[in-house]
């Protein structure tokens, strides 16, 4: 076991949850409104890293940056990466659909829902929701997505109205960071070529 790498590895994720997250949770609550504002943010950054790497500017860091890039793009953990993004900006991005599915197509059952959750004499609610709907001659398989995606939707756009619109906030920045990190790693193998591997 390279002790070494471990270490290099455990410098780049703190610095780097150190830097990306507090910055995006910042830029995206005070500086832009629009969720495409979030989006170049971890580019830019990344980009300011590289032109810094190689004008040598940031010292050992840098060269730990460099060696762990390669090491990554180019190593056996690269597709493991490539699919854990993949699997995380599906996630983040199912979320944010399942909200706004919440708060459009089954607003009506949400409002109700919400108010029976809340309501003190809710003990004897005799509590009718509209559900999905039901199309005849459906195939079985299909209406039981639906109604998972109802109850889903439902679900998180309640807990959405009750964080004050933090947990879609916090999925779309984790979202957009996904889909920066799938662009820097197409960027990253294309300027860090496999012939430059140490």
């Amino acid at each position: 076991m390279d002790f070494n790498d471990i270490k290099e590895k455990c410098i780049l994720i703190g610095v780097s949850a150190g830097i990306f997250l507090p910055f995006r949770l910042l830029a995206g609550q005070y500086l832009t409104e629009h969720w495409l504002g979030n989006i170049g943010f971890a580019t830019s950054v990344s980009l300011l890293m590289l032109f810094l790497i190689k004008k040598n500017k940031i010292g050992r860091f840098g060269e730990i940056l460099k060696n762990q890039i390669r090491k990554t793009i180019w190593g056996k953990s690269s597709r493991l990466i490539i699919f854990l993004l993949l699997g995380f900006m599906t996630y983040f991005g199912s979320v944010i659909i399942l909200v706004n599915q919440g708060n459009t197509v089954y607003q009506e059952d949400k409002e109700a829902l919400f108010q029976d959750i809340f309501n003190k004499e809710s003990a004897n609610s005799q509590l009718e929701l509209n559900g999905p709907g039901v199309n005849s001659g459906e195939f079985i398989g299909f209406s039981q997505i639906r109604y998972i995606e109802y109850v889903f939707s439902l679900s998180y756009a309640i807990l959405n109205d009750l964080t004050s619109d933090w947990l879609v906030s916090i999925h779309l920045i984790l979202f957009m960071e996904q889909v920066e990190m799938v662009g820097l790693f197409w960027l990253y193998r294309k300027m860090f070529r496999h012939t430059n591997l140490v």
